[in-house]
């Protein structure tokens, strides 16, 4: 059975600190374990001793005497699921709660509630983040599922925009997490290649999450890796379109938390900017030799640095536009010098380091044709 209605971050503020009520949610009527009843249980596993609700809400002493942080603990009433996961036959309760300490975090948990003769027991606990914002949970063959919005590689942390599910079972007094492959998380990743016969592994720049690598991407991978790199083992950036997913149970594989399915090779080299380089604040990155230039390409507009000018040319933000599988930016600066750059989504080479790129670039300025390859931005 599932009753779940999800609370915005907002509303969850506004009932710690007392400017509106929580959510208001009955649990279903074959419930005995009711709102009221788990709004004054005890629960475990957010601090090193158990709180006692109180009208669903904990203050700890604040924790300097005249001051108003302290920590409080709250029920999220409206976010109840109800079901059997001990597998005793009988319905437990899913709960979630809201703990503050007087900053802006909120942390998020799941708490799972028993029937005892004694009451309403606490059996396990865990926490699910820092302000996640709790769409739904469900019991289900015994498996506890919560849909969230979390934090996303780029997300401040005000504002989660990812969506995944998430499950667990319980074994003993603890929610062990499933990877199922509805979490995992499709898109392009940047990090730290190694390939060789004992060891194909990934280390992802932003996180340094190490994968075992399965390679579906084709041949260029491993050529590419073998001309780039000097000796066997070594590291070797790339920027790929993978899947992360459940590390192999036998082989080198297994010595991994988990695996990353590459499906598409954009970027590598083994001399450059690598992990350092911003892709986070860009459009589009471009660059090339014989002559050098370097071109950025933003929303508010475009810099470009050639040999021959000791400073960047700045022009306005650019106006874009696609036909026959081209991106083309058009600007000018305040001396209406024009530019004109055009993207084309295909492997590009860089003829000085070898480096393979997803886009081949062509700018146009003052009669001069320079080209080069470009990488997209985050």
């Amino acid at each position: 059975m599932i009753f779940s209605r999800g609370i915005p971050l907002s509303v969850v503020f506004a009932a710690m600190y007392g400017c509106a009520g929580g959510v208001a949610g009955p649990a279903p009527e074959s419930a005995a374990l009711t709102v009221d009843r788990l709004q004054a249980a005890t629960f475990n596993g957010i601090f090193d001793e158990p709180v006692t609700l109180v009208d669903g809400q904990y203050e700890g002493e604040p924790y300097t005497s005249g001051t108003a942080s302290r920590p409080i603990v709250r029920l999220i009433p409206g976010v109840i699921a109800t079901g059997d996961v001990t597998g005793d036959g009988t319905d437990e309760a899913v709960v979630v709660l809201a703990h503050n300490s007087g900053g802006s975090g909120v942390f998020m948990y799941l708490a799972v509630m028993q029937e005892t003769r004694r009451g309403p027991e606490n059996i396990a606990t865990v926490m699910l983040g820092d302000r996640v914002k709790v769409i739904a949970i469900e019991i289900k063959d015994g498996k506890i599922a919560a849909e969230l919005v979390e934090h996303g590689r780029q997300d401040p942390m005000c504002c989660p925009t990812s969506n995944v599910r998430r499950e667990w079972l319980l074994e003993g007094n603890q929610l062990v997490e499933m990877k199922q492959a509805a979490r995992t998380r499709a898109g392009r990743v940047r990090g730290h290649l190694v390939w060789g016969h004992e060891t194909r592994s990934f280390s992802e720049c932003e996180t340094g999450r190490e994968a075992w690598v399965f390679n579906e991407s084709g041949n260029e991978l491993t050529a590419v890796y073998d001309e780039l790199t000097a000796a066997p083992y070594q590291p070797m950036f790339v920027e790929v379109r993978g899947v992360w997913e459940e590390a192999p149970t036998e082989g080198f594989g297994a010595d991994y938390g988990e695996a990353l399915r590459i499906t598409e090779l954009l970027r590598a080299e083994n001399e450059g900017f690598g992990c350092r380089l911003d892709l986070g604040s860009v459009l589009f990155v471009a660059s090339g030799n014989e002559p050098f230039w370097r071109l950025q390409i933003r929303e508010d507009g475009v810099a470009l640095r050639t040999i021959d000018e000791a400073e960047e040319t700045v022009f306005r933000a650019p106006e874009q536009s696609e036909y026959a599988g081209l991106v083309t930016y058009y600007s000018s600066n305040t001396r209406d010098a024009e530019i004109r750059i055009t993207l084309e989504r295909r492997r590009c080479l860089d003829s000085m380091s070898g480096a393979r790129y997803a886009w081949a670039a062509t700018v146009e300025i003052e009669g001069q044709r320079l080209q080069g390859c470009a990488a997209e931005g985050i």
